[in-house]
């Protein structure tokens, strides 16, 4: 009972630490090879706390999470301030780690390499699993906030996430150090499990367990990793007496994981009724391959053959794998009705709670512009103050001039049509008006102000906002999630309360923001698409997604790049009439990059054309098609000479 008790509380504590990498690994993006040190920083201070000084156990425990969050946050700040990504970051984490366990090694409160013995032995299997269960409802409860839909968003696709508002390095100080303190949080249950710890614990290995445990669980799921991190505690357990076989068996586990599924146990789903067969395939392979050994061993002994002994074993793997997938299915089944029922109850709960508070505040809507022509100015309207004035503007990569000294002025209202051959620079005048590329010389000046240093992020709260050439959606979220993520500047409670889903706020807020989304939706004909994963949408509303998406963030600018490409002529016509009926209703200048010709002339009154980086032609759209420089640059010399 001891030996089963064990196991269990290790579990408890590699799951509370993996549960903190899904949030920094899994959900942010970022990957890391460092988080032993932090489970280091959370059971030395724990330890020397509780051992040295007699403080209560949870005042300890809390101690060491909030000293563990602090000691992230300094080694998070430099590199995450340096925009280190992808195996650079996860190098970095490494040193981190190798650095905290040479520091642990010669400190004398920690007593070096030897170790710190006689800890007392706090950790038991109710507190560890208690503090799991809170663990797991504190991460669920931030991931359904605007909190939360930030750091998937950065997770999912940095450079958009930006593009909509979202400051990368606060939100990922924010998710690196709920994460570390998590890791501290196990590695002080850890040291009052084991009452003995020393640096050399803290090592590569266990944090290549719990990166293991996130890749293989699900890089976009909180209960994927927690199954996968308990399965590679138990296996090794479960094959302890068969000596080297059970690395073999272990390896082909990770081998059959993969394979089976490459996305991860869960992908980016969370364990419920539905994947209950899937749950119970995984713990039917791992009781098969248990009793794969001792099979083999009875059959040999009763006088079989080896071949007939290696049949009957793996037909008695496979048998126990069907069985328990046959049962999942069943019990997936007969708790149908119980889910419905649940579900049912909490929607009604969910409405007592908003109708007893009430609803604090309504969403801003955007005014309708009666008697408006399809450039949305009204007749005889005259036009105004120029919103977007651009000056000698310069960009260059190494020896190529993109942007050579573009100059011109955008008007209050009015839609500009921006065209010209391919590579002629026109994607990167958006990119330098919305500050994805810094500005190598010139000046933009939007409503009267400088933008030209500013980040991303100042220029999107200014009022600009874009869609991209390339689509830039957050695939793993719904329709109705990648538009919510827009609207995180109007998610009004607090970090706290959205960890505590605290009804007073927390429910209201995100009622309002989904009904929001879902107007949005409507404006560009998705609403019925609400609840489906964004990558499964067909091209053309992905492009619509991207338009609603844009408008959630309120702009008076908007910069359509290429909205058309990849359309057939059907759904061109419905995107002409859909951009037509947003300029109109909401009042927006947009500057329209596009190469399907009848689009840009039946869209803009005024369209300027770039060619290697220069402003060759700006007038109507009857003046640009006979303008000779125009049609040289997209024929060619000798072809316009032959045409003219």
């Amino acid at each position: 009972m001891a030996y089963l008790e064990a196991i269990l509380i290790n579990v408890a504590i590699y799951a509370i630490a993996t549960l903190g990498l899904a949030i920094f690994t899994g959900y942010t993006g970022l990957f890391s090879l460092g988080h032993a040190a932090f489970m280091a920083v959370g059971a030395y201070t724990a330890s020397i706390l509780t051992y040295f000084y007699k403080v209560p156990f949870f005042a300890a425990l809390s101690l060491g999470v909030i000293l563990s969050v602090l000691v992230s946050f300094l080694i998070g700040y430099p590199t995450l301030r340096a925009r280190l990504r992808s195996d650079y970051f996860a190098i970095a984490t490494l040193g981190f780690g190798e650095a905290v366990k040479v520091i642990l090694e010669n400190f004398d409160l920690t007593q070096g390499a030897r170790g710190l013995p006689g800890i007392p032995k706090f950790s038991t299997l109710g507190n560890t699993y208690l503090l799991l269960v809170l663990a797991i409802i504190l991460c669920r409860n931030f991931l359904k906030t605007t909190y939360g839909r930030k750091i998937i968003a950065i997770g999912q696709d940095p450079v958009a996430a930006e593009m909509i508002g979202i400051p990368l390095l606060p939100n990922q100080l924010l998710s690196l150090g709920i994460s570390a303190g998590l890791a501290g949080l196990a590695g002080g249950l850890l040291a009052h499990y084991t009452t003995f710890i020393q640096p050399s614990i803290f090592s590569m290995d266990l944090s290549s367990l719990v990166t293991a445990g996130v890749v293989c669980g699900g890089m976009g799921s909180l209960t994927g990793p927690v199954t996968a991190v308990a399965l590679f505690v138990i296996i090794p357990e479960l094959f302890r007496g068969f000596a080297l076989w059970r690395l073999v068996f272990y390896g082909m586990l990770l081998v059959i994981i993969i394979n089976w599924r490459p996305k991860g146990l869960f992908g980016y789903e969370e364990l419920n009724r539905k994947n209950l067969p899937k749950l119970f395939s995984i713990a039917g392979i791992t009781g098969g391959l248990s009793l794969f050994m001792p099979t083999y061993r009875w059959v040999i002994e009763s006088r079989g053959y080896e071949m007939f002994a290696l049949f009957v074993a793996g037909a008695v793997v496979g048998a126990v794998t069907v069985l328990f997938g046959l049962l999942g299915k069943g019990l997936s089944l007969a708790l149908a009705p119980v889910a419905e029922r649940y579900h049912s109850l909490r929607d009604r709960l969910s409405e007592k709670l908003a109708s007893s508070f009430g609803d604090i505040g309504t969403a801003p809507s955007y005014p309708t512009i009666e008697g408006a022509d399809s450039n949305g100015l009204k007749e005889n309207e005259a036009i105004r103050e120029p919103i977007l004035e651009v000056r000698e503007l310069r960009k260059n990569f190494g020896g190529v001039v993109a942007v050579d000294g573009l100059s011109f002025k955008l008007s209050e209202v009015e839609l500009l049509g921006l065209i010209g051959p391919n590579g002629s620079g026109k994607t990167t005048v958006f990119n330098l008006i919305s500050s994805v590329y810094p500005v190598d010389g010139g000046t933009i000046l939007f409503r009267g102000t400088d933008i030209t240093p500013w980040g991303p992020t100042e220029v999107v709260v200014a009022g600009i906002a874009r869609t991209f050439q390339n689509i830039r959606l957050f695939s793993s979220m719904t329709v109705l999630e990648n538009v919510q993520a827009a609207l995180h500047r109007e998610g009004t409670y607090s970090l706290v309360e959205g960890f505590l889903q605290w009804p007073k706020t927390v429910p209201q807020v995100e009622r309002r923001l989904r009904d929001e989304s879902r107007r949005l939706l409507s404006i560009v004909g998705l609403e019925r698409e609400a609840d489906r994963r964004a990558s499964t949408l067909p091209y053309g509303l992905q492009r619509k997604l991207e338009i609603a998406r844009a408008l959630a963030l309120r702009p008076k600018l908007l910069l359509l790049d290429e909205p058309a490409a990849g359309m057939n002529p059907r759904e061109a016509t419905e995107l002409v009439e859909l951009i037509k009926r947003i300029h109109r209703d909401e009042r927006l200048s947009i500057i329209l990059i596009e190469h399907h010709m009848d689009v840009v002339m039946s869209l803009c009154r005024r369209i300027l054309v770039l060619n290697f980086g220069r402003l060759i032609a700006s007038g109507t759209p009857e003046q640009i098609q006979k303008d000779p420089l125009v049609l040289q640059a997209y024929l060619g010399e000798k072809a316009y000479a032959v045409v003219r």
